[in-house]
């Protein structure tokens, strides 16, 4: 029991160890993996953005070449956009603008648009897609100055190189609890502030854009604290609220606990896949003795042998008499009788059908004469599937030899164990 309990404590502990090795393997690859796709995924919202940056600056083309019309004082619907007039003016209708606008940004940012409002810095009228009361109470000509003013966007039209343009802060919508950042552009003409163009942008768009990138690159990469890596960066056109992006240990041991495992498995399959292949390469199957094929080619680079050739006598009149099933019986108890005879680096190989060859190092003629006779008379110590076994042996002792000239020798003297009666040992 003792024996058992402590082969089972080894096994589970060589285990371990192993599992070990290939999840800090398997975790390392994959941390590495996950932090080379954190900056490409960073490249991804610095894209969208940008793109998002860019249709805004092409409004404010459509803007400055967009003529006017007189409304009165009320709320207009233009294809679908609401123009909201404080005080009859001339007003430019820019539905068709802003509709080509949305379409364009809810493309790039998978519809994550929640609004898309113009305000005139006259405040006397604004374009709204769609119309929320908050613009309604929060936004006059006022306010429209201080958020140029406190966003960094005054005098924009100067800037050739940098942003002209601004992504606010995260902030939550009073009226609809929605977490938004907003993307604001200033239209200027002839130095003079005209118009911002607002776009608010839902702020899950980040979330979703890491989603679909876990998902396709099969990434773990998330926007969480408490990172084991982490890497916080600004967004292009903003001064606050930088993306943080990271790997949670938590999540990467729970994504590399299996392929670990699987690998472990794998790993003694192909082990064992191996060792099987190896044995049968080595090995008869049927006695465990080397196989001749194999262990040759040895022999022929070897110059000094103690050899003995064992045949089982009248094996023939066994396998007609008995059949061959019992003549399969009989050689492997011949052969577990020799292994109990020969020491473990002892040389045993299957010759041929029930004839065996062994070769032992380090023994002088008299040792040898002994080892077989030992053998000899172990085989025919008791009957083996009810049959009276015996063997015959022929050996030789001697150095500085071709084993050609070895195995001639030992395979006379073999033969002089047969022809004198057989049951017997022969050594030169």
């Amino acid at each position: 029991m003792i024996i058992i309990l402590n082969s089972f404590l080894k096994k589970s502990l060589s285990n371990l160890k192993l599992f070990t090795l290939f999840f800090i393997i398997c975790s390392s690859l994959y941390l590495v993996y996950n932090i080379y796709n954190i900056n490409k995924l960073h490249q991804k919202y610095v894209t969208t953005l940008e793109n998002v940056y860019s249709g805004a600056r092409r409004f404010g083309s459509f803007y400055n070449n967009t003529g006017t019309e007189d409304l009165e004082k009320g709320q207009y619907l233009f294809n679908g956009v609401s123009v909201v007039v404080n005080t009859p003016t001339q007003a430019k209708i820019l539905s068709t603008g802003i509709n080509k606008l949305r379409s364009q940004i809810n493309k790039i940012t998978e519809n994550h648009i929640w609004t898309v409002a113009v305000f005139e810095t006259s405040a006397k009228y604004s374009h709204f897609d769609p119309l929320r009361s908050v613009y309604l109470k929060l936004y006059d000509h006022i306010i429209l100055n201080t958020i140029v003013k406190n966003e960094g966007l005054i005098d924009t039209y100067q800037s050739f190189y940098g942003c002209n343009i601004k992504l606010t802060d995260i902030y939550k919508e009073q009226s609809t609890n929605e977490i938004l950042r907003t993307v604001y552009f200033p239209i200027y003409n002839n130095k003079k502030l005209d118009a911002l163009l607002a776009i608010d942008i839902n702020n899950s768009i980040f979330k979703n854009i890491l989603n679909k990138y876990n998902r396709n690159k099969m990434t773990i990469i998330s926007m969480k604290d408490n990172n084991l890596y982490q890497k916080s960066e600004l967004l292009p056109c903003s001064e606050v609220d930088p993306i943080n992006l990271g790997i949670n240990f938590y999540t990467l041991f729970k994504f590399t606990f299996l392929p670990s495992i699987l690998l472990m498995f794998l790993y003694h399959s192909l082990t064992k896949l191996i060792a099987n292949k190896n044995y049968i390469l080595r090995y008869d199957q049927m006695t465990r003795f080397y196989r001749r094929d194999y262990y040759e080619a040895k022999l022929l680079n070897q110059a000094d042998f103690n050899l003995l050739i064992i045949d089982i006598d009248h094996f023939k009149t066994v396998n007609d008499t008995y059949g061959h099933e019992v003549g399969d019986e009989v050689i492997r108890g011949v052969t577990k009788r020799i292994n109990n005879c020969i020491r473990k680096n002892d040389i045993a190989i299957r010759w041929g059908g029930e004839e065996f060859m062994l070769s032992f190092p380090k023994m002088n003629n008299e040792q040898l004469t002994i080892k077989a006779q030992q053998i000899c008379d172990s085989i025919a110590l008791y009957p083996i599937s009810d049959i009276d076994i015996s063997v015959s042996i022929g050996g030789i002792s001697a150095t500085s030899i071709h084993f050609n000239d070895a195995y001639k020798a030992a395979d006379q003297a073999l033969y002089h164990s047969k022809n004198n009666g057989r049951n017997q040992v022969t050594i030169i």
